[in-house]
């Protein structure tokens, strides 16, 4: 077999395994606009229901607000909730392997997911800001130690402070409509999934001689036609459901029982990616991630039941 035939072959594979893998997505759209407490919304202040607290890490320490997702706000998607409060958050630094603390699962020491079945439209934004032990307003200003790496020497020597996996300011989300996306090169499954297909038309074949990031092109239609194939796998973006993208590896490849691999539902995406998918109204902005996503994902299952306990998060940078 040609290398132009394996690569055409590869095509046919991914296709296949594309087409029978699409599952619904949601992407976000991001802007300035303002937005009530009980809205979505990237970073800023969080909902809290009138006897309600912000959550704090194991140490006592104030969470940040990272996302807020008020579920009647998004277009029907099979498997999430229609209605209630998802919020997502985060210490402002931690430098252990983010969301993957030794334990049964992964605990929420350092961040938590809180869901609220019901929202008292009562609550006021000026209510739920008096709960916070240091204002949003204040906290590029905080002395919370820092890696060197997440600014330029310019800032540093300003003395300008951000928050980590925040926006630089908060954000109205807003929910474009649902569409199918299929598996990516970079979710756990992609491998075994092309193993199968390839098996059923080529019962010889080595997997590892087909796969689009293994094959090169030796000649300029072998180029074009490989990089077909990799846009077509590209994936990225802030978004609900649909597949993950890791810059670094999927943790479920590691799971060693801890029951990782049962999380086969992405609850949420942010993507430091803006350039290959550009929020509207946020021009240039970084949500600090440093060039990677940070991901959220759950079993289908506790989904239903609206039991956000087991959640398994990562965040990866370049």
């Amino acid at each position: 077999m040609t290398n132009l035939e394996k690569i055409q072959l590869c095509q046919k594979i991914v296709n296949q395994i594309q087409e029978e893998s699409r599952r619904p997505v949601c992407r976000l759209r991001l802007t300035r606009e303002a937005f009530f407490v009980t809205g979505s919304h990237l970073g800023g202040v969080p909902y809290v229901p009138h006897d309600g607290q912000i959550p704090v890490d194991n140490e006592g320490n104030q969470l940040w607000l990272c996302a807020q997702i008020n579920f009647a706000q998004m277009p029907h998607m099979d498997g999430f909730p229609e209605s209630g409060l998802l919020q997502i958050f985060l210490e402002d630094w931690h430098f252990g392997d983010f969301g993957l603390e030794e334990g049964p699962f992964p605990a929420q020491d350092y961040w938590r997911a809180v869901y609220y079945s019901e929202i008292d439209e009562t609550v006021s934004m000026e209510e739920c800001e008096g709960k916070m032990t240091v204002p949003w307003a204040e906290a590029k200003r905080s002395n919370m130690p820092r890696p060197a790496n997440r600014f330029d020497l310019k800032d540093i020597e300003e003395g300008q402070d951000y928050l980590w996996r925040c926006p630089d300011v908060p954000l109205k989300v807003s929910f474009q409509s649902a569409e199918q996306e299929a598996v990516n090169d970079e979710d756990f499954r992609f491998e075994r999934l092309f193993a199968a297909a390839l098996t059923a038309c080529l019962p010889d074949g080595d997997p590892r001689e087909f796969m689009p990031y293994v094959l090169e092109g030796e000649t300029p239609q072998e180029q074009e036609a490989l990089d077909k194939i990799r846009r077509q796998m590209k994936g990225g973006g802030c978004k609900l459901g649909g597949y993950p993208n890791y810059l670094q590896d999927d943790p479920r490849l590691y799971d060693e029982g801890e029951g990782w691999c049962d999380c086969d539902t992405l609850l949420l995406q942010l993507y430091d990616d803006t350039y290959d998918y550009p929020q509207e109204g946020i021009g240039g902005m970084d949500l600090y991630l440093n060039g990677g996503p940070l991901n959220f994902l759950i079993r289908a299952e506790d989904l239903k039941n609206r039991d956000f306990s087991r959640v398994l998060a990562q965040w990866a940078c370049t």
